[in-house]
């Protein structure tokens, strides 16, 4: 017996697409992402999910809403699984970034738990949230199957959570190295699968697969 989470990402931006950070800005889909989003509803729809989370921010509530309507379940708001909020580098080109803040930029990409962006979330109280949130969809859904609509740091954070430990449960965000975290890509509209066994070991079983998007 174990519980199935479809762990995604939200279909492309325009932001994502002119190479901006969105953090928590409440950026919608563009038309690619709205057809991502349809696409991956299509290699959804005949997998039994029980319960839909999604990040309150509009981008996740898209691509939640297109894979609900094949679903007879309706969609939950998570808060904890928003992207993390980037304060004054919201909606800047990462290459500005390198730029105009380049010892911060560097601590970002290889020191992630002391990062904060100006007027930013810290990254480690990122960390937490989005942990605790993860575990708590889970232990809500034993022997089910779910899909959880989140963000490109998120489902990254989360993968750096579990690759870490033989049982992740046991281990708290602080206690983890999430230097790793920009070598696990999640493109657009990506599908992971996570396991979460009895005995509380969690797997992953598939990362950042876009084979529904071919063609």
């Amino acid at each position: 017996m174990a519980t199935w989470i479809y762990l995604v990402r939200h279909g492309q931006t325009v932001w994502n697409e002119e190479g901006r950070l969105c953090g928590s800005s409440d950026v919608p889909l563009s038309d690619e992402g709205l057809a991502q989003a349809r696409k991956l509803a299509a290699r959804l729809k005949d997998i039994g999910i029980a319960a839909i989370y999604s990040s309150p921010l509009l981008r996740a509530r898209q691509t939640a809403e297109a894979i609900a309507a094949h679903h007879r379940v309706e969609v939950k708001i998570e808060p904890d699984l928003r992207e993390i909020d980037y304060g004054d580098w919201e909606g800047l080109k990462v290459a500005d970034v390198l730029e105009q803040f380049p010892e911060l930029e560097k601590l970002r990409r290889e020191e992630p738990m002391k990062f904060v962006a100006p007027n930013g979330e810290p990254m480690r109280q990122f960390a937490e949230r989005v942990i605790s949130a993860i575990q708590r969809v889970a232990a809500s859904h034993a022997d089910e199957t779910i899909c959880v609509v989140a963000h490109q740091t998120v489902n990254r954070f989360i993968l750096c959570w579990i690759l870490q430990s033989p049982h992740p449960a046991h281990r708290t965000p602080h206690s983890l190295d999430f230097r790793f975290w920009r070598q696990l890509r999640q493109d657009p509209a990506c599908v992971n699968l996570l396991q979460v066994r009895e005995d509380g070991l969690w797997r992953v079983c598939l990362v950042n697969d876009t084979c529904h998007l071919v063609g």
